[in-house]
This record gives structure tokens, C-alpha cells and sequence, in this order.
């Protein structure tokens, strides 16, 4: 599995709807899961972002395509980062 971070932001449009900030975040889980991904773990923030999740998929193709269709999503804007545990980095470096 490939590991990702996501920093989302509510649009002008989600935070008018804040209310229904659940039932687009079970959204963003089904487009996940559809992809044969799991949603790992969901923070919500203080400060720019308003929420924080760690995103795990089979495949680099399938991360493409649930960001796809959550970027369809007009009352959120996310921007997401392939991670890697630290000890991989620290072996690259040897």
C-alpha cells in the first residue's frame, strides 16, 4: 500500500454548509474505498487546513483516480503528498 497525506480546506461553499461537512467526508471515504483504499485516520485542524488525513491505496493509479473524483468535491480543496516511514528515508541515505 502507498501512504498519502491530505490537507483539506473548506471552499466559501463548504463552510456556508459547514453542517454538512460529515456527509462529505463519508464521501471522500467511499471514493477511497471504491479504490480498494482505506482512509486511515481524519484530523480535524486549527489554522489554514481544516482537516488532515492519512490515506493508504493498492496503487499509484488508484490514488489518481479517487483524487479525481474527489476534486469533483466543490466545497473542499485538497492538496495531497505521497509519504514514506522514516526508517526508508534514513536507508536511502546510506
Amino acid at each position: 500500500m502507498f501512504t498519502y497525506v491530505a490537507l483539506i480546506k473548506l471552499t466559501p461553499e463548504g463552510r456556508e454548509g459547514l453542517k454538512e461537512a460529515p456527509k462529505y467526508l463519508e464521501k471522500i471515504k467511499l471514493f477511497v474505498e471504491q479504490e480498494k483504499g482505506e482512509l486511515d485516520t481524519t484530523f480535524a485542524m486549527m489554522g489554514p487546513w481544516d482537516f488532515f488525513a492519512i490515506v493508504k491505496y493498492p496503487t499509484v493509479e488508484a490514488a489518481f483516480r479517487a483524487h479525481v473524483r474527489i476534486a469533483t468535491l466543490d466545497v473542499i480543496e485538497v492538496e495531497t503528498f505521497p509519504v514514506e516511514e522514516v526508517e526508508l528515508f534514513i536507508k536511502a541515505l546510506v
